[in-house]
């Protein structure tokens, strides 16, 4: 009679399952903060301070005769579009560095969708391979709202591999007031802190603009022209994002750890960070992508610096 199979059963990650040991009350060793950078981030990621995040406030303008609301305002974090052209570069047959206007340079890889620098996309490999060199240009121009976004393949291609799903991030909002003000009961223009009217959206609508997103639900009583809102937008404090050392926003310098897994994909949402006077599983701490033992080497070093031991 031969050994049963059995399925090895793989231990699922745990909200501060990281934490071997902390000062007692653990709640010293724990501070509150507002987590950002539009992706799923796991308890056990060693965060940064994102020094440069905004945070928005909303008020009434005046006194609405309507008693709609405005919901959670979300500012656009770093990295915002830029306008200019953008260069996609093969360095393999699948793999590839993105140039902003700026020159600041992320990879990527043919057949997974690509997030940063302010844009997306999915570089899809056709029947002909991409050989080192080719590239596509990537168009952002200026409108209203967002920027648009085109793309273009080199004239001299080898590999034949098409360039879909293109999206924004969408312009950095920028510091001062915002105003939305009703036309009528369901429709309203948005102004930047300039005055320059950035767009117009609907009650009920998801709106997305000059770095804002928001969505007014309308109320019992309706809104009346003239009726409206003003959001200001200032520097924001206690903002977190995934500790990266390329970074040069804040984040790059190590501030503590996330406590609990938080999904910011589409808003930033409240967290709790392990900041001091604390011993951790290193093993169940989670690194940059592609870290190596140097960039590692450094986390440990920036948690030490805080009072955060890595085991």
């Amino acid at each position: 009679m031969g050994n049963p199979t059995v399925t090895p059963l793989v231990e699922q990650r745990h909200d501060f399952g990281f934490i071997i040991s902390t000062d007692s009350p653990r709640t010293r060793c724990i501070d509150q903060g507002t987590l950002t950078g539009a992706v799923k981030v796991l308890a056990g990621t060693i965060l940064g301070a994102a020094i440069n995040a905004l945070a928005a406030t909303v008020a009434t303008l005046g006194t609405n005769a309507g008693n709609g609301t405005i919901g959670t305002v979300t500012v656009q974090p770093a990295p915002a579009t830029q306008v200019g052209a953008y260069t996609l570069v093969m360095t393999s047959a699948t793999a590839f560095v993105v140039t902003a206007p700026d020159g600041a340079t992320a990879t990527g890889s043919t057949g997974v969708a690509f997030s940063g620098l302010g844009i997306g996309f999915t570089l899809t490999a056709g029947g002909t391979a991409f050989v080192v060199g080719d590239n596509f240009t990537l168009t952002t121009v200026a409108t209203p709202g967002v920027p648009t976004i085109t793309s273009a393949p080199g004239a001299t291609n080898t590999g034949n591999g098409t360039l879909g799903s293109l999206s924004v991030a969408g312009y950095a909002a920028s510091l001062g007031t915002y105003v939305v003000e009703f036309d009528d009961a369901t429709h309203f223009t948005v102004a930047a802190p300039s005055g320059q009217e950035i767009g117009h959206g609907t009650t009920g609508t998801a709106f997305k603009g000059g770095g804002l997103s928001f969505t007014i639900t309308a109320g019992g009583t309706a809104f009346s022209p003239a009726d409206g809102f003003a959001i200001t937008v200032g520097p924001g404090s206690g903002f977190y994002a995934p500790w990266d050392p390329a970074n040069a926003d804040g984040t790059e310098i190590v501030a503590g750890i996330l406590c609990a897994t938080k999904d910011v994909t589409l808003a930033n949402k409240p967290c709790a960070v392990l900041a001091r006077a604390s011993e951790v599983n290193q093993s169940e701490l989670i690194f940059p992508t592609g870290a190596n033992a140097a960039v590692i080497a450094q986390a440990v070093a920036g948690l030490k610096a805080i009072g955060i031991l890595a085991r």
